[in-house]
């Protein structure tokens, strides 16, 4: 049986058999080291999907008109 010591749980001491361990997946999160298990919670399809209203549209265009060359 070999320790646990790189587990999913979001907590930096976890229970072993006869006390506790540092779990190292923990710190190596924190660290940037590896990235989460669970993926990142998306923006609702809905929302992503909404057509451009025609002020949105005419103020994108303001928007990119004031990086143009005259």
């Amino acid at each position: 049986m070999s320790p646990r010591i790189w587990s999913d749980e979001d907590r930096l001491f976890i229970p072993r058999l006869g006390g506790w361990t540092l779990n190292f997946k923990y710190i190596a999160r924190k660290f940037g080291w590896v990235k989460p298990s669970t993926p990142a919670v998306a923006a609702p399809a809905a929302e992503a999907e909404m057509p451009k209203t025609g002020e949105d549209r005419l103020a994108d265009a303001v928007e990119r008109s004031k990086y143009e060359n005259i």
